[in-house]
């Protein structure tokens, strides 16, 4: 079977890419990107069609969302502090909201946890029964 030639990508190219994916990541429309990546928004649109631009493009999207991510994660103990600093409020009102926000994250919270404790033991039965 005869392997299917890429053309070869200049290393110019690929720094346009490059910079076309981080500008896609960071701006909110294809027009923003392109203007702040100096690329054409028809070669941007075309590249979007390539499985390897879209794959780098996933990647990209998924390492800012997961960044996001970690800052929220650094942010909850803050959070957490002010929210029980609340439930000592001088006003009634807000000692009652902090308090039912409390409550309902505890809530979610064992709910997740009892979730995760049983996929985890359905995971381990699946594992059992497929070594059978």
């Amino acid at each position: 079977m005869k392997k299917e030639k890429r053309p070869m990508r200049t290393r110019a190219t690929e720094a346009r890419r490059k910079s076309a994916v981080l500008a896609i990541v960071s701006t909110s429309t294809i027009e923003a990107a392109a203007k702040l990546s100096g690329v054409g928004k028809t070669t941007l649109y075309t590249w979007m069609n390539d499985s390897t631009f879209m794959d780098e493009l996933t990647g990209a999207r998924a390492a800012a969302f997961g960044e996001g991510l970690n800052m929220l994660k650094a942010a909850v103990q803050k959070a957490a502090g002010v929210l029980i600093a609340l439930l000592d409020s001088k006003h009634e009102t807000t000692r009652r909201q902090a308090a039912v926000s409390v409550i309902e994250l505890g809530i979610h919270a064992q709910e997740a946890a009892d979730l995760e404790a049983r996929l985890t033991r359905l995971e381990d039965a699946i594992a059992v029964w497929r070594r059978g």
